[in-house]
């Protein structure tokens, strides 16, 4: 048996699926107060110390592609459902980061959720990079795109734009913190950042 099951054929049941693992007395929580970075860390990736000169414009978290770098949440999350908005160009590349350590590379400590439909090895926008491939898809460049992301153990699915993406499994981490990938001439912003921890 493979470490990675996809259930790509089944996706418009995954939603449902995930949400019943929810309790009902969880509640949703907003990352970003939409005017300060409070509650999240700018941290380094291929060139320390540069880490990213993020900054809070228009009320949304901007990478401005100066340097490159990476924004890491204060808290870790193991299990729970997280919804954003994103914004770039058609051919911006980031990511966001699930589950990684604020020390290492985060996209090896944990996983780096897509933002990129011309990943040269085919790990495009939804994939979690090195790791499991989404079918093809384009981002709403230089308008805002939804993504939906709900990670239960080894299970993660994802929603791009309201149309379900990927459906995969894989063990290889379990807790970690949220974060955002700034890479050089690649400005993005995120905005309404809210998760939901699951609790068992």
């Amino acid at each position: 048996m493979t470490k990675i099951h996809l259930a790509l054929c089944v996706l418009g049941m995954t939603g449902l699926a995930a949400a019943q693992h929810t309790p009902s007395n969880d509640k949703w929580q907003s990352m970003f107060d939409g005017k300060t970075l409070k509650g999240w860390q700018a941290l380094p990736t291929s060139k320390p110390p540069a880490d990213g000169n993020w900054s809070v414009q228009n009320g949304a978290i901007l990478c401005p592609g100066t340097t490159p770098g990476w924004l890491s949440s204060d808290a870790t999350y193991s299990d729970f459902h997280l919804k954003l908005q994103f914004r770039g160009d058609a051919k911006v590349n980031s990511g966001v980061f699930l589950r990684s350590q604020k020390t290492g590379q985060p996209h090896i400590t944990g996983y780096e959720l897509q933002i990129w439909d011309y990943q040269p090895a085919g790990y495009n926008t939804g994939s979690l990079v090195n790791t499991v491939k989404a079918p093809p898809v384009k981002i709403r460049g230089d308008q805002w795109n939804d993504y939906d992301i709900t990670a239960i153990g080894d299970h993660y699915v994802i929603v791009l734009n309201g149309a379900p993406l990927l459906d995969a499994h894989d063990s290889a981490h379990l807790s970690g913190t949220i974060g955002f990938q700034c890479q050089v001439d690649n400005k993005i912003e995120f905005r309404n950042i809210q998760i939901m921890p699951i609790r068992h």
